[in-house]
């Protein structure tokens, strides 16, 4: 069985060289995931200095170990959301995560990028696991109804394909491959005056001159941009930065590859209901179809026997696709936050932070890189924030409160 993640076999990345001499730019994103690599492309496409540092492999992290759904439907349900926050928050979320995905729609043609960018629907439907029951097929006839009093394209549906449980069908969702898409804008950040330094840490950062220390050497910077999926501290003070990990939980998900006769399933995203949910994607090929396949979440750490765990998934994928062939495992994490909703903003002067995206990854991370370089873009003393009414329309986020 392959352990490499699917698209490391399908995708290649450009290779980087570390810092070797200090430097002096506008950004320092630090980061080299699909947030920070987002950020530092917009930022140099809009005339900015930029320097993206990354520890290791730009996309050999969480980026690399996705499952790349691009969905607005965020992991806590809409009726939830609308309960706890509202409807004009809630409704502003999820407009945020469609113009996260329009982004990427934006930057794939504009570049005539091949990436396999294809838009799909998106099923959320009734648990593989537990009888469909009245409570149940009320909540998801609630969120169909809320979707579309939002202005989203969605229908309640008595039986989701493969699946043959009732649920809600989303347009407008997409998928793409991941390093495909990534590759072309690290080689667009790399060059007249900006940088991309991989196998380099930032370790210090130093408040006035806002300065990040790497090693041996130092850059300095007008503004701080931190996308490392759990952030570091920062300019904040010991103190803050400890209460605010407080607030972020981390997840480890167990991730399937498996092909499928052609036909089996549509092309499309499904997840289901169940706490911690099952999730799939299905992906055309010439001859045959291609599934990933994943669930089984549990807190990173908690998990004594990996293989336990996907012998189960494999268990229940088979339960739905019995002709599914296995060829990949692979294992992502996810960083959950108090009250499902991402941390996304200035914590600090001069410093942004995007964290806690849940199973949005992608969406929720190209939010963050639209939302820190418009900011950033404007003046390099000041960002964007998720404060209501403070945010371009196009970009507006739920307001979390400051991390």
């Amino acid at each position: 069985m392959d352990t490499t993640p699917y698209w490391n076999t399908s995708g290649a990345l450009p290779h980087f060289g570390a810092l070797a001499n200090d430097l002096e730019v506008d950004v320092v994103v630090i980061g080299g995931g699909l947030t920070g690599i987002t950020a530092a492309y917009l930022l140099k496409e809009a005339g900015a200095k930029v320097a993206l540092l990354e520890r290791d492999r730009c996309a050999a992290a969480d980026t690399g170990h996705t499952t790349a759904h691009l969905t607005y439907v965020t992991d806590e349900r809409l009726h939830h959301l609308v309960k706890v926050f509202g409807k004009d928050a809630a409704k502003a979320f999820w407009e945020a995560g469609l113009a996260a995905i329009d982004q990427i729609s934006e930057i794939v043609r504009d570049r005539k990028l091949d990436c396999e960018f294809k838009w799909v629907p998106g099923f959320l439907h009734a648990s593989l696991k537990e009888d469909e029951d009245d409570k149940n097929l009320k909540s998801l006839h609630e969120d169909a109804t809320l979707a579309r009093e939002f202005g989203f394209a969605a229908e309640f549906v008595n039986s989701v394909p493969y699946a043959n449980r009732p649920g809600v069908r989303f347009e407008h969702q997409a998928k793409f491959h991941p390093l495909k898409y990534l590759a072309p804008l690290l080689q667009r950040i790399d060059g007249d005056g900006s940088h991309v330094f991989e196998h380099t840490e930032a370790s210090e950062v130093e408040p006035d001159p806002l300065t990040v220390h790497a090693g041996r050497f130092k850059i300095r910077c007008n503004y701080l941009i931190i996308a490392t999926h759990t952030p570091l501290i920062g300019k904040s003070g010991l103190t803050s930065a400890t209460l605010f990990q407080t607030k972020l939980a981390l997840y480890t998900s167990y991730v399937l590859g498996a092909r499928l006769p052609q036909g089996a399933v549509p092309e499309a995203l499904f997840w289901d209901t169940a706490d911690p949910y099952y999730y799939l994607r299905v992906d055309r090929r010439v001859d045959h179809d291609y599934a990933i396949f994943g669930g089984e979440d549990v807190k990173t750490g908690q998990e004594q026997d990996a293989n336990e765990v996907f012998a189960r998934l494999e268990k229940q994928l088979k339960g739905v696709l019995p002709r599914a062939e296995v060829q990949h495992r692979w294992l992502g994490q996810v960083v959950e936050t108090n009250d499902g909703l991402p941390f996304i903003g200035e914590n600090e002067g001069q410093q942004f932070i995007a964290t806690g995206f849940c199973g949005n990854g992608f969406t929720l991370g190209t939010l963050s890189a639209v939302m820190s370089s418009s900011g950033t873009e404007k003046s390099l003393v000041r960002s964007v924030r998720r404060e209501p009414g403070k945010v371009p329309r196009r970009h507006v986020a739920l307001s979390h409160g400051e991390p």
